[in-house]
This record gives structure tokens, C-alpha cells and sequence, in this order.
């Protein structure tokens, strides 16, 4: 698989009182109408236990710039301490923090899950969404993090 780009991606959420986030890779548009995108999300993360409460998350679209972002919100290290710095972000429409940084970001309340192997596929419906740069995008291929050369 390592051989397909992916856009970097950042999921977070609100739900059961605690702010949290994580790095995605598996993210992708499903359908136009209703607007659906899913993220998968493996079975041993917080982000899936706090899925399971009440309330939507957030997709935040990292810019080239964000590499720093994506390994801190990869690292299960940063669990120990609070993971998003005062300042950082805002509170998006279903309670999820929402990335300053981030070139573009959507919420979603969760349409439907299936499960996959290790992970669960969460289809959400789109409820809000904002192109806010036109920064280029952060990939990630063939095990490390890209730009686009143009």
C-alpha cells in the first residue's frame, strides 16, 4: 500500500468531554449526496473508544508545513499530556477541535461504521467544511512524508 500518495490528514474529536486527535492516512470522499467521506480507524486507538459516544468529529487537511503536526498526532506518546496547545485551534459546529493550521478541515456526525480486520471503516455525513488556504498538501509515499514538486 505504500505505494499509492495519500494526503495527511488529522482526526479530532470532542466526544466523551475529552479533546482528541490523531494522524489518518485512510481518509476518502464516498458520496457527493448525501456528501459521506470515511476514515478508518484502527480497533486500539482512544479514537475509536470516544467514537462510540455521542457527538461528530473533524478531518483537518494538513499543509506541506504540517509535518510536525502529523508526528505529534501519530506519537501515542503525546496521550500522556494535554494534545492540543491553547491557541492552536478553535471549536468547530459538533465539538471537535479544529486545526488553525490546517489548509482545509470537515465535520461530520457519523453516518455508519463496518467493521474491517483491525479497524473500523466510519462513514460520516459532512455537516461543515472550509477551504481556508490554498497551501499545497502534505503527502505521504512509499513510507515518508512528500510535497508536491510543481
Amino acid at each position: 500500500m505504500g505505494h499509492f500518495a495519500t494526503g495527511v490528514t488529522v482526526m479530532t474529536t470532542g466526544a466523551g468531554g475529552r479533546l482528541h486527535g490523531m494522524t489518518v492516512s485512510a481518509f476518502a470522499s464516498v458520496s457527493l449526496q448525501p456528501p459521506l467521506i470515511l476514515v478508518g480507524v484502527e480497533h486500539s486507538t482512544l479514537m475509536h473508544r470516544l467514537l462510540a459516544e455521542p457527538g461528530g468529529f473533524a478531518v483537518n487537511m494538513l499543509s506541506e508545513r504540517g509535518e510536525a503536526t502529523s508526528r505529534f498526532f501519530a506519537d501515542n506518546a503525546r496521550l500522556d499530556g494535554p494534545e492540543f496547545r491553547e491557541g492552536s485551534y478553535r471549536m468547530g459546529v459538533t465539538g471537535s477541535p479544529i486545526l488553525l493550521e490546517a489548509t482545509a478541515y470537515l465535520e461530520a456526525r457519523i453516518h455508519s461504521t463496518h467493521e474491517a480486520g483491525d479497524h473500523t471503516v466510519v462513514v460520516g455525513e459532512v455537516i461543515a467544511l472550509e477551504v481556508v488556504t490554498e497551501d499545497e498538501p502534505l503527502l505521504f509515499y512509499r513510507g515518508g512524508y512528500r510535497r508536491l514538486n510543481g
